[in-house]
């Protein structure tokens, strides 16, 4: 789901309200209004969007729309706009404000590699980023799945939940089942960030086939993991800290550089 495009067809809404409701009170038209054809183009934008994910609000919307394609009036009616008005909110607090301050990063790697994955999530994520423990979801990590609950169950939910998920590939990665499946169960999820890592003593041929569809990036390359940091805080507003990262990093490089 491209938030942007939700952002922007509320933004239109809202323009067009306060408009309206000028317009209500003795005021002339806001200037901020878009006028009905952008307003229109909008949320045509925002139905192509929606169309496989939000059935009824897809179908809701199109019937609305024909409401206010008037050839007799360029203005939206107050009456012709509501259900839009409504329905646009709806998907905004839904996919936009419910998401604000919500942060998920799920983690797979092989239990012998713990070490090396410890120390990422320590310094780079934690140090480094600023994220908690409840941000993180790391499968082999015993406290994150209480006893009695299905292990599969559990790991598909976190993964559906998640904004990024990042794979530490290595040896004991691809020879592990577990993993693999994890993998194979990341791939099939859609609007998903997928991060492939690959851990020191492997190659980016001995990925598989995610070197094929996915670039990797070691994960004792400095610069990738500064590009990490820079979507990271992008992607979840953070206000980047370098001096700190820098510092957290050169940490995380030494613990490599002793493996």
């Amino acid at each position: 789901m491209d938030k942007k495009i939700i952002e922007n067809a509320a933004i239109a809404c809202d323009n067009v309200a306060k408009a309206i409701n000028g317009m209500q009170l003795g005021r002339p038209c806001n200037s901020c209004c878009p006028g009905r054809d952008a307003l229109i183009n909008t949320i045509n934008q925002l139905i192509v969007e929606i169309r496989d994910t939000e059935p009824e609000c897809f179908q809701r919307l199109m019937l609305e729309l024909q409401n206010i394609k008037s050839p007799y009036n360029q203005c939206v009616q107050p009456y012709q706009f509501g259900a839009i008005n409504a329905i646009t909110n709806i998907l905004k607090n839904k996919y936009i404000d419910a998401k604000k301050g919500k942060r998920k990063i799920f983690i797979s790697h092989s239990h012998s590699d713990k070490t090396i994955v410890d120390g990422f999530v320590k310094d780079i994520l934690k140090v480094g980023c600023g994220f908690k423990d409840y941000d993180l979801f790391c499968t082999l990590d015993t406290s994150t799945i209480r006893t009695g609950d299905d292990f599969r169950e559990k790991i598909i939910e976190n993964m559906r939940d998640c904004d990024f998920i990042f794979l530490f590939v290595s040896e004991n990665y691809n020879q592990s089942d577990v993993c693999k499946n994890e993998m194979g169960a990341a791939w099939a999820l859609e609007n998903k960030r997928i991060l492939p890592f690959t851990l020191p003593k492997i190659t980016f041929d001995q990925m598989g086939f995610l070197n094929v569809v996915k670039q990797g990036a070691s994960i004792a390359d400095g610069n990738k993991l500064d590009e990490l940091y820079q979507e990271l805080c992008e992607f979840y507003e953070i206000a980047p800290d370098w001096r700190s990262f820098n510092k957290a990093k050169g940490d995380f490089l030494d613990l490599v550089a002793k493996l």
